[in-house]
């Protein structure tokens, strides 16, 4: 039997084509691993067509937005979308978060504005897609453990988890959103000494039927308990804290994420399954997130425009833009800035 219903983007960005001292060589590896498991018949039972690859040289900004574009065109509603990023999660000089690309460029420690996979740009993406299950896991926290060519007095790469706030926005592009990120916003993903990551070996353990079986199929809350548990302990082993953080909205229940171990006959699956005990996960309220989707999102056009919020965008004469990660169009004469990061084009 085939999960006929998924779909997957997998995306690791191991090499940089202008930033090459933080290459994570093992990126590309954990991604085609993630990849392969999901499209194996007598593991998970993906359709092959229905799993796209994009690792290094392919993980451009171009073609991961096309990506996108792409699953928007195949999805429906029915559909279910597992979505696996790993690389670096840099703040830009924009102030705005963004996941890297092939492509990426830096300013310093920032990554400039507009060449990586911004979080505006993102929740647009998934706002599009009509899925009403989508798994969404990201591993954008590196350690440290870099390409050779990185010396100790270069900067370093300030990679981190996408911030909580983004994490709650992502669950207001449509129904069924989870997220899990390879760490708490204080903590780093360690790389180990295997051939994939710590956090990587725990998801395709996972979904090879290492996590409990629901009634023939692995669950997104399933899957996430066996993470969690399996990382902070291969963390441990090395003397680190590394604890995956799953957000989902409160009252929100899993969904099956993939066949289990290609299981033949599934049954009806157990929506009554109860989030994780003693792991990390956050649950938000619906009100909570969707004005946070608000505040990334809104844009403002005119005379005296005002929005207030992380990526919001004011624009318009005498353009007012207050609190957060923003950007501001208008009249030179007449912005006015309050906060952090902010940016101003005129």
């Amino acid at each position: 039997m085939s999960f006929t219903n998924g779909y997957a983007l997998v995306i690791g960005v191991g090499k940089y084509q202008h930033m090459s001292k933080y290459n994570v060589p093992i990126a590309a590896k954990d991604a085609a691993a993630v990849a392969e498991t999901l499209k194996t018949p007598t593991i998970c039972g993906y359709l092959a067509d229905q799993v796209t690859l994009l690792t290094d040289r392919e993980a451009t900004r171009a073609a991961i937005l096309s990506a996108f574009d792409a699953l928007s065109a195949k999805m429906d509603s029915e559909s279910t979308l597992f979505l696996f990023f790993v690389g670096h999660g840099v703040y830009g000089t924009d102030g705005s978060y963004y996941l890297t690309t092939h492509d990426s460029q830096l300013q310093g420690a920032q990554l400039v504005a507009g060449t990586g996979i911004s979080d505006a740009e993102l929740l647009d993406k998934l706002r599009q897609l009509k899925a009403k299950r989508m798994l969404l896991v990201i591993n954008a926290c590196h350690s440290g453990e870099l390409s050779p060519s990185f010396d100790i007095g270069d900067q370093a790469l300030d990679s981190q988890p996408p911030p909580q706030k983004l994490a709650e926005a992502l669950l207001s592009t449509g129904e069924g959103r989870i997220t899990i990120t390879a760490c708490r916003p204080d903590q780093k993903s360690w790389i180990g000494s295997g051939d994939l990551s710590i956090f990587t070996r725990a998801v395709v353990g996972g979904l090879k039927g290492e996590a409990p079986n629901n009634r023939g199929y692995i669950s997104a809350f399933g899957l996430y308990e066996h993470v969690y548990f399996e990382s902070k302990e291969g963390a441990q082993a090395l003397g680190y804290d590394q604890e995956p953080e799953l957000t989902v909205l409160k009252g929100v229940g899993p969904f099956p994420v993939a066949l289990y171990r290609g299981a033949s006959q599934p049954g009806t699956f157990d929506i009554e399954e109860p989030v994780p005990a003693e792991t990390a996960v956050r649950q938000v309220s619906p009100e909570k997130s969707q004005r946070v989707y608000q505040r990334y999102t809104a844009t403002l056009t005119g005379d005296g425009a005002i929005a207030q919020g992380d990526g919001a965008k004011a624009v318009g004469k005498g353009g007012i833009l207050i609190e957060g990660d923003i950007n501001i169009t208008g009249d030179v004469n007449k912005n006015i800035v309050i906060g952090n990061n902010n940016r101003i084009n005129d």
